[in-house]
């Protein structure tokens, strides 16, 4: 019995992770900054869940959640950090203190809890690190320049602690969703700044503009329980695409990327003594 602490569990790929792993049979730690969201995890499961408040810009809720999920089921075997959010604006438009929060709550509060649970997994000699990244991580879109930077931040980081743990027994998993059908679109944020020079570029992505017609190819339910299944397996891709749209974009990225490689090989080769 594998126990699992994951974050940003009210809604959306969480809720479906902590679904899927308490379903297994598995323990799970569940967290949200609202911990009222979670009641129904710990009515249906209450030998093997336990739901406490966790907000990723507050050091101290990490560190008392993961003391808590120690003191009751003596470890962390699989840590998920899945818990995050998007401003839209263009990059101009975008405000310090926003980037600021963005960033916080994507990255550095996510790196923080990874490093409050790596002394344990480093003294058991065994754990899985999921880190749910985006789409956008690998093809940035409009209006969505500072979220894609902070998710492809959070993978690069990945990369680096995959390397640096592996020898240890840990394991690093980076996820890249396409679009679910989650409470994403209700949690975004906005800027009040808004420049008329990029209306025609990325208007379409403003808050006032978008529509949520919960037409997403993605199966939170699902995600949930193809990561619980992979695990249970003993099997760890490093990059892990969630749903056809993801593989389709990723795809397409990654080819034109080496393509432009290829293109301009001739000249990037110049630059060498």
């Amino acid at each position: 019995m594998k126990t699992w602490l994951i974050t940003g569990c009210s809604t959306g790929i969480g809720r479906g992770i902590a679904k899927a792993v308490l379903q297994s049979g598995d323990q799970a730690v569940v967290t949200a900054r609202d911990v009222s969201t979670l009641r129904a995890f710990a009515e249906k499961y209450p030998d093997t869940c336990l739901t406490l408040p966790l907000d990723l810009t507050d050091w101290t809720s990490m560190d008392t959640a993961v003391r808590k999920a120690v003191a009751r089921f003596g470890r962390i075997d699989v840590l998920v950090n899945n818990a995050g959010y998007d401003c839209r604006a263009a990059i101009e438009e975008s405000e310090d203190g926003e980037i600021a929060r963005l960033f916080e709550t994507n990255l550095f509060g996510p790196v923080k809890l990874i490093n409050l649970c790596l002394p344990q997994m480093r003294e058991n000699r065994r754990g899985v690190i999921i880190n749910v990244s985006s789409i956008g991580a690998v093809r940035a879109a409009v209006g969505n320049g500072f979220y894609s930077a902070s998710k492809a931040s959070l993978e690069l980081v990945s990369d680096a602690l995959a390397k640096e743990a592996a020898h240890l027994g840990i394991k690093v998993i980076t996820v890249e969703p396409g679009a679910f059908r989650t409470a994403f679109y209700g949690s975004l944020h906005g800027t009040e700044r808004k420049l008329a020079d990029y209306d025609e570029s990325m208007g379409f992505m403003r808050l006032e503009n978008l529509v949520d017609r919960q037409d997403q190819p993605g199966d939170p339910d699902k995600a949930g329980e193809l990561l619980v299944r992979l695990i249970s397996s003993g099997q760890y891709p490093n990059r892990l695409p969630l749903g056809s749209d993801a593989v389709r974009i990723i795809r397409e990225e990654l080819e034109r990327r080496l393509e432009e490689v290829k293109t301009w090989e001739a000249y990037s080769v110049q630059t060498d003594v």
